[in-house]
Formats: C-alpha cells, sequence, structure tokens
C-alpha cells in the first residue's frame, strides 16, 4: 500500500510517503509561516522525487492533532480533497499518539501539547500501551498521573520542562530538544486503523476534547 501521510498539528508540520509498511521519504514544513501555501508544493516535490503523482496513492493518512487549530483544518482539507478527488481511502490518526509511538519503545513516554488556558493536553503510553489516556490538564495534575520514569515529549516541551521538573523530579526525563508529530508516524497508526476496520474513515474531524473558542459573528 502506498500512503501519503500529512501532519500540521504543530509548528513544525510534516510530510511522509510510505509503502508496503516501510518509509520512502519525508519533508518538513514550518507551519508557523505560509503552512496552507507550503503544504501542497510539498506533497507534489515528494511525490515527484518518487517518480509518482497523487492518483498512484492508495490512502492518505492525516494527524487529527489536538494543536492548532488553523493548522489541523488546513492538513485535514488538503487530505479530504485529494481523497475525494481521486476516489482515494482516507483515514486520521492522533498526532500525539504518533509522538507517543515514535518515542516509546520498551519504556514509558509522556506526550504535552499546549492546551492554552493554563492546561496541557496530556496522555502516557507505556511498552506501546496507553496507561493515561489523551485528556486535558493542569500541569499540577501531573503529580497525581505519573507514577514511574517517564521521557516527556512535545511541540514545546523545553518551554514545559522546567515546571514539569519542579512537580516530578527524578521521575521526568527530557530530549535535548522539542520533539513535532512526524508524518510518517501518523501514517503507520492510519495504515493500522485502516487495516482494522477493513477500510477509510467515512468521517475525519480534529481532536480537540473541548469546544473552539471560536464564534460566528451575527450578522
Amino acid at each position: 500500500m502506498l500512503t501519503l501521510a500529512i501532519d500540521t498539528s504543530g509548528p513544525v508540520g510534516s510530510v511522509a510517503l510510505r509503502r508496503g509498511g516501510c518509509l520512502l521519504g519525508e519533508r518538513t514544513l514550518d507551519t508557523h509561516h505560509h503552512h496552507s501555501a507550503l503544504l501542497l508544493p510539498t506533497i507534489d516535490e515528494l511525490l515527484r522525487t518518487h517518480g509518482l503523482a497523487p492518483r498512484d496513492v492508495e490512502l492518505w493518512a492525516v494527524g487529527l492533532g489536538p494543536g492548532s487549530y488553523t493548522g489541523i483544518r488546513v492538513g485535514i482539507a488538503a487530505a479530504k480533497g485529494f481523497s475525494l478527488a481521486y476516489g482515494q481511502p482516507l483515514a486520521g490518526a492522533g498526532s500525539v499518539e504518533a509522538m507517543l509511538l515514535e518515542h516509546g519503545g520498551d519504556g514509558t513516554v509522556a506526550a504535552v501539547v499546549d492546551a492554552r488556558r493554563d492546561e496541557i493536553y496530556f496522555a502516557v503510553w507505556t511498552a506501546g500501551k496507553p496507561v493515561v489516556p489523551l485528556q486535558i490538564v493542569s500541569l499540577d495534575a501531573l503529580a497525581g498521573l505519573v507514577k514511574e520514569p517517564a521521557l516527556f515529549v512535545g511541540p514545546e516541551i523545553k518551554r514545559y520542562e522546567p515546571e514539569i521538573a519542579k512537580r516530578l523530579g527524578s521521575l521526568a526525563r527530557f530530549p535535548k530538544d522539542n520533539i513535532h508529530p512526524r508524518a510518517a508516524f501518523v501514517g503507520e497508526l492510519a495504515e493500522r486503523r485502516f487495516a482494522t476496520q477493513r477500510g477509510g474513515d467515512e468521517k475525519v474531524e480534529p481532536i480537540y476534547l473541548r469546544e473552539t473558542s471560536f464564534k460566528k459573528v451575527k450578522s
């Protein structure tokens, strides 16, 4: 199966091409600026590099967040557009789960994503299995959720490191740099989902866990 995966949920997005469960290539894009303008040319360049075109894709995969409201919507719109235009299946996957899959291994990994309002999106996996489901919590709640040493990852984890370390001490380990969701692992999760349900998703929606702060203005 040839999978084209997209993740634009955070400040650094990516596009990945997978075939037969293996990564063929991956590109990153700075979604802080012009993410909508960069995404389609990046998809085109990645496919052309491998002598392929959108019509050759067998599964479109997209990261559902949580993360940037605008960024997630851009990625979903692009994936849906290609899926509809070429009659190919579409499957979504959590961007937080993609980080946990990449960095979990046999140990414990905790993902942190800014949820604003002095809160974070938080989830923990141990040996590749969820032990704390994705939820919105305060930093003060971490002491009651983390009971064993864990590697903390996330797009802004270096900003959160001092506050997490203050609350958890030696239970918390940190990478050298911020960790962003990668389309390569969004694609892997989407392929698993596609195989399990024997088809694509009928509906793909962002993961927010709460209502957005956007309101329609009455005319």
